[in-house]
């Protein structure tokens, strides 16, 4: 839509735009075909999906996902593969015993290279080029970039969280090493970022919550989460660039500590977790949201009226300091109508 970008940047930065912007991933056939006047299918679907983006919404964060041909693989790891219409499930890795895992990981430790290289320059400058790229097809849309991040969910999703808990417990350094490794390698990845990196915002994920609560117990992130974080921040906001931090879940405990590591923004704000955009916005006003409207359920089962109450109130609870979206991504389970409620609720609200 026009206008998006500064829109956005107005958000990011706490300035006041035309109108609050509309940010989603788009996953969903009936808005898809709503904005672009076309059948979605397997074919056609990067061309009508990128057209929606454009036509729709204000922002959006990567993965731009298109439909895929559903199947099921299993890659090299021997990890399954299971590829739906809209995403992509992956199976957890099965090492032989507690002490494969330690020396598999030990391997790996040795190999890391915490210095910077010309491959690993080429590879981020590959990168860059085809963002430009995709942002030409994009249009008019501001597009969260994703940087080397999830830290935490990398080394649990690859065994399963039970496995990853008894691996936890029985050998900590070395998951705290893998841990601190990841944490090192994102920040050599911002810090090698060209001055014309021409990244406004950049999205880093780790789903470190449930609904009940964080993964692990919040002294645990003090002790080791914290600091690797706001390394990465550093690194960025030297670069000029701002943090979108995203996670899944009840982040109360500890955004304290996420908010003092360095960033700028949070995304979803689960409000089926507990979390609260006014409550967020009162207590943290430095972060710009992102998201804040219910996908669990009032988006998919609630009512137009209803999605437009939720959204006014969520603008009001941020004084405009929002990007609404859905609390993670705009399903196929969520009718149109529904989707429609929030986007013209938006559109129509007086800033």
């Amino acid at each position: 839509m026009r206008g998006s970008v500064d829109r956005v940047r107005a958000v990011i930065r706490g300035e006041t735009p035309d109108r609050v912007p509309l940010y989603d991933l788009l996953r969903n056939d009936a808005v898809i075909n709503q904005f672009t006047g076309g059948t979605l299918d397997t074919t056609n679907g990067r061309a009508l999906t990128y057209r929606a983006y454009e036509a729709a919404i204000d922002a959006t964060r990567p993965l731009v996902r298109t439909p895929n041909i559903e199947r099921t693989e299993t890659g090299d790891d021997g990890r399954e593969r299971r590829y739906f219409r809209w995403t992509i499930w992956v199976g957890p890795r099965a090492y032989r015993d507690a002490d494969h895992y330690a020396d598999e990981k030990r391997r790996w430790l040795d190999r890391f290279d915490p210095c910077w290289t010309a491959e690993k320059q080429k590879a981020l400058d590959d990168q860059l080029a085809g963002w430009s790229a995709e942002n030409n097809e994009l249009g008019e849309v501001f597009l969260f970039r994703v940087g080397p991040c999830e830290w935490l969910t990398n080394i649990y999703h690859e065994v399963g969280l039970e496995q990853f808990s008894y691996y936890l417990g029985d050998m900590p350094d070395l998951i705290h090493e893998l841990l601190d490794a990841n944490f090192r390698e994102a920040a050599a990845w911002a810090d090698h970022l060209p001055d014309d990196h021409g990244l406004d915002a950049i999205f880093l994920a780790d789903d470190i919550a449930f609904k009940s609560g964080t993964l692990l117990r919040p002294a645990w992130f003090e002790q080791h989460y914290f600091a690797g974080l706001a390394r990465a921040c550093a690194a960025y906001h030297r670069k000029g660039i701002r943090v979108l931090f995203h996670s899944d879940g009840n982040l109360y405990r500890i955004l304290d500590g996420l908010v003092a590591a360095g960033i700028d923004g949070l995304n979803p704000i689960e409000i089926l977790a507990g979390m609260n955009v006014g409550e967020v916005h009162r207590r943290w006003p430095s972060l710009f949201i992102a998201g804040g409207i219910d996908v669990s359920h009032l988006l998919p089962f609630g009512n137009p009226p209803e999605v437009r109450d939720a959204v006014r109130r969520a603008i009001d609870d941020a004084e405009g300091r929002i990007l609404i979206g859905s609390s993670t991504e705009l399903h196929d389970g969520v009718p149109l109508a529904n989707f429609l409620a929030m986007r013209e609720a938006v559109l129509e609200y007086e800033v």
